[in-house]
């Protein structure tokens, strides 16, 4: 066997010539093989180490071994022979290395003194030959590297696909927790760590993400310039969907067999936290939209209608989200048996698609708003998935904090919800306004089509705007 010229240094030799010490053909093919193989392993000590992560390295040598094994079992009947055969697939990885360290068996092997790709083989190797199907920790994938798996899964179905800022939210929590387990194997995480993590969060400031700098900080640096102020810390709503990304993390990889068992992560005071959302949605009070659009008065003109004014006079009269307005066009204005209507092709869930008549105090509106395009041509998009409702929504938010009994953009809908159930309107028709799938067997499958345009109007009808 031929010496390649980077080791014969070392080797002091050109060729490797041995005795077999057999005249049975087939067991010295055998022994052949396994000699080569050991010399092979000699030569790589002078080779540049392996560009293989050691978890990709214990792998491969893990399921290659079980088919030597397999074979070995096959033609080695003799059990002394069998197990002289196993001991030389070990031998075949850390032979080599064992005169270099002044060691006579593999015993005498102790963490840290093989290579990392050779410690990895090693380990299949004696895996294998336990018949142990259980990976190590040190060799199961490192939570950075299952995350990312998971947000490239969760992008493949376009019916499924998460948007660009859930995707940069997502990425900011698992980065956080990466640093916390020192980019550990997931299956690592128990209560104790996961709990410690939360811990850890509850006390960021609440405005850590808006630095564009925040990527390139530690979880610790980012804690040690947290400040000790209650108040300015994360809300337990924020925290919650930090717990929510990693849960659904874990359980996307329970499905891939990468971890067992029940999620570690819970976030605390979790119905607390729901119960803050719920008050924060409120609907809004009739005084409090009356006192707003006293402040906001109408400063349209031809072709541009005023979006602060506008905006929220839609959604009262209509029910409609702050994105499914801001992304009208007047192509989406149509008419059906004598009923103008809003034609929502798309939305965030399935019964988000659907037809929304005009209400009669929003035909000013189609009276100054441009004759193609958008609706409010004057929205700057802006946010990960570039939104036109992105900014308009911050000044909302700004305007409505001023207003007493004022709620967010988004509890208009509540409003609109609570006329319906006032004047005694069934869920499933109030459903068809508000683009919410319709409960129930019955009207979802024997009914899809719902009520006509004209009983659609009879309900916008209802609606009404506080008196100003």
């Amino acid at each position: 066997m031929a010496v390649p010229a980077r080791s014969q240094p070392r080797l002091k030799k050109a060729t490797i010539q041995e005795n077999l010490y057999t005249t049975d053909q087939l067991v010295a093919q055998v022994k052949a093989n396994e000699r080569a193989a050991y010399w092979q392993r000699a030569f790589d000590l002078d080779r540049q180490p392996s560009s293989e992560a050691p978890s990709e390295i214990f792998q491969s040598t893990f399921e290659s071994t079980l088919q030597r094994i397999e074979w070995i079992k096959r033609t080695h009947r003799d059990e002394e022979d069998r197990s002289s055969a196993l001991d030389l697939l070990l031998d075949e990885h850390v032979g080599p290395y064992l005169a270099e360290l002044g060691y006579h068996d593999a015993s005498q092997i102790e963490p840290g003194d093989l290579p990392r790709d050779v410690e990895a083989a090693a380990d299949a190797v004696q895996a294998a030959i336990r018949g142990s199907r259980q990976v190590p920790l040190k060799y199961q994938k490192s939570f950075s590297d299952l995350a990312e798996q998971f947000l490239l899964d969760r992008q493949r179905d376009p019916r499924d696909r998460l948007t660009a800022q859930t995707v940069g939210q997502m990425e900011a929590t698992f980065r956080l927790f990466r640093d916390h387990i020192k980019d550990a194997a997931l299956a690592s995480v128990d209560r104790r760590s996961a709990s410690d993590f939360v811990d850890k969060l509850g006390k960021l400031n609440r405005h850590w993400g808006r630095s564009p700098e925040t990527k390139h900080r530690s979880l610790d640096q980012l804690l040690a310039s947290a400040g000790a102020s209650p108040e300015d810390r994360l809300s337990t709503v924020t925290l919650a969907r930090h717990v929510s990304a990693l849960n659904s993390l874990w359980e996307w990889a329970v499905g891939r067999g990468e971890v067992a068992g029940d999620t570690p992560f819970e976030a605390p005071n979790t119905r607390r936290a729901k119960r803050a959302r719920v008050s924060a949605n409120a609907p809004w009070t009739d005084d409090a939209i009356a006192t707003y659009f006293r402040r906001v008065r109408d400063r349209s003109s031809s072709g541009l209608p005023d979006p602060a004014y506008w905006l929220p006079m839609v959604a009262l009269l209509s029910g409609m989200r702050l994105e499914e307005i801001c992304s009208l066009e007047r192509s989406d204005i149509k008419s059906a048996e004598g009923v103008r209507y809003f034609d929502i092709p798309q939305g965030k869930a399935e019964g988000s698609i659907r037809v929304v008549p005009v209400h009669d105090a929003l035909l000013p509106l189609l009276d100054i708003a441009p004759e193609r395009g958008f609706l409010f041509p004057n929205l700057t998009p802006g946010g990960p998935d570039r939104k036109r409702s992105w900014n308009v929504g911050k000044r909302f938010g700004r305007l409505f904090r001023q207003i007493d009994g004022a709620s967010t953009f988004h509890a208009f809908r509540k409003n609109v919800a609570q006329t319906f159930e006032r004047e005694r309107v069934r869920e499933h028709e109030s459903s068809q306004i508000l683009g919410h799938k319709k409960a129930g067997l019955t009207y979802g499958v024997y009914s899809p089509n719902g009520l006509t345009i004209r009983q659609k109007a009879d309900l916008i009808a209802l609606l009404r705007v506080p008196s100003r």
